[in-house]
This record gives C-alpha cells, sequence and structure tokens, in this order.
C-alpha cells in the first residue's frame, strides 16, 4: 500500500470502517513509513477531540497512546483470524483425508467380498445365478479396462 492510498483510508480506519485485509495493509504501511504514521497521530488526535467535543465528553490526556493500543488490537485481531482460518483449513483436510481412508477401506471390503464369492463360485460352493454370471463379466471387464488404462499413463 502506498502513501496515497493510506491518506485515503486513514478515516476509515479510525472510524473502524476498513476490512481485515486492508486494516492490515495499513498497519503494515504505518509501520515502515513514519510520515504515515506521523500523519495517523495527527488525525487520530483531532478526530478524537472534536468527537469528544461533540460528545461533551471530557477530553482525553494522551490520545497517541489510545491510538496505539487500537492498532494493538487490530494487530490481536488479525491474528485471532489467521488462526481460526487455519484451524479450518486443518480440520478441513483432516476430514477430506478421513473421508479418503473411509472410502479406501470400504473399497476394499467389498474387493474382498467379491473375491471370495467368486472363490466359493469357482470351488462349487455356491451356484452362479444368471444374472450374477453378467455382473461378474461385467466386473471383470472394467477392471481390465482400469488396469489397461493405467498402463497407458505410465
Amino acid at each position: 500500500m502506498d502513501c496515497k492510498r493510506v491518506m485515503e483510508l486513514m478515516t476509515q480506519f479510525i472510524n473502524e470502517q476498513l476490512d481485515a485485509e486492508d486494516v492490515q495493509a495499513f498497519l503494515d504501511h504505518i509501520d515502515s513509513c513514519p510520515e504515515c504514521r506521523e500523519e495517523l497521530e495527527v488525525n487520530y488526535s483531532l478526530m478524537t477531540a472534536m468527537k469528544q467535543l461533540d460528545e461533551d465528553a471530557d477530553l482525553s490526556d494522551n490520545y497517541i497512546e489510545e491510538l496505539n493500543q487500537k492498532i494493538e488490537t487490530c494487530y490481536l485481531d488479525e491474528l485471532k483470524r489467521k488462526r481460526s482460518c487455519t484451524r479450518r483449513r486443518i480440520l478441513l483436510a483432516v476430514v477430506v483425508i478421513l473421508l479418503v481412508l473411509q472410502s479406501g477401506i470400504v473399497r476394499k471390503e467389498v474387493r474382498n467380498e467379491e473375491d471370495r464369492r467368486f472363490l466359493r463360485m469357482i470351488t462349487g460352493e455356491e451356484t452362479i445365478e444368471k444374472d450374477s454370471v453378467g455382473e461378474i463379466e461385467d466386473k471383470l471387464n472394467e477392471d481390465k479396462h482400469a488396469d489397461a488404462g493405467s498402463e497407458d499413463k505410465e
């Protein structure tokens, strides 16, 4: 963010009207630019004093300290937001991994059951129904096509 943009956003920052991204960029610039920091201190002091006068409130003793507290609060809020976002990403990754693992386990169990059934049919322990023959042939054809597809990729 450049000095011109900081000057445009200064009033919005003081009035807490900036979104999180703009606040972060604004504060990063203020930390690295003494001229903009000084301008912020002046504007904050003037705006806060005028607001207190309008409200017939007691004038503050130290506007700069109040500004520093406001900036620190903004940094802490941003840190909380980033942590929350990181936690959500980690949780999402864990859920996806668990779903993938569960899917693999279920698929393996189904495959093992199909293999056991096929072995029982071969050994004559189980009779083959007409519809089952078509299903088995379809499954074998699918497996052949899948194997051929994986060989092509290699």
